[in-house]
């Protein structure tokens, strides 16, 4: 009976099979671009040095963020949140010399320059990489600067940055961002040895790494 029913189904169960096959080849790379994603979520990493900003780190393992975020935490190198958890962190903490402040309205001058060109080529050419994606770069780097005025309480400067007439091309646009890149990191460079607040000298440190090892990579890509 069991042989005659396998004889006369032969091609149903012939069918099923070959489905079940195919099915099995489809949804194991989704699962396994799936399970890939959740790994890469769960390890995600800090794109910035200090506390307070970036893109959230660590695997989900830590038993107490707030505790672990605390090592090493004191007023001079805090930012932003991270100034919550240090108790003696009362704005102003200190007080910056002229150079330093000159400095930092230096860096904030240049990151406007910055994001104001990279807002022009959007509205040039549309929501074209890498300018879509590094824009938001920029402006995580003007709150970044912005934190440090507040923290030391020194006025932020008022906005006057304009963007003269850009390039015909994308390729020419990328060009022009390519040394942008390359100025900005030898601005923070240049200013760097003379600082000696921690928290501004980790700031202007973060800020030419992201020039340097994201932004201009991406620019010369673009460019070429």
């Amino acid at each position: 009976m069991k042989k005659n029913f396998i004889k006369d189904n032969i091609w149903v169960l012939s069918g099923i099979f070959i489905a079940g096959v195919v099915l099995a080849t489809i949804t194991t790379p989704i699962f396994s671009r799936n399970q890939n994603q959740v790994m890469q979520d769960n390890n995600e990493t800090v794109e910035y040095g200090p506390q307070g900003y970036g893109r959230g780190s660590g695997n989900g393992s830590e038993k107490n963020t707030s505790q672990t975020s605390q090592v090493g935490l004191n007023k001079e190198n805090c930012l932003m949140d991270g100034c919550l958890l240090v108790d003696d962190a009362e704005y102003p903490v200190g007080e910056l010399s002229g150079e330093t402040i000159e400095y930092l309205q230096a860096a904030i001058a240049d990151e406007r320059k910055a994001l104001a060109t990279y807002e022009a080529v959007i509205a040039k050419f549309g929501n074209v990489k890498p300018f879509i994606n590094i824009i938001r770069a920029e402006e995580q780097h003007i709150s970044m600067l912005k934190a440090l005025f507040d923290k030391y309480d020194i006025e932020i400067p008022a906005e006057k940055t304009t963007v003269g007439v850009l390039p015909a091309t994308l390729a020419e646009v990328c060009a022009v961002g390519v040394q942008a890149e390359i100025d900005n990191d030898q601005l923070y460079q240049d200013m760097i040895p003379a600082i000696e607040e921690q928290d501004i000298k980790d700031i202007f440190n973060a800020l030419a790494d992201a020039s340097r090892n994201m932004h201009l990579p991406a620019f010369e890509r673009c460019a070429n």
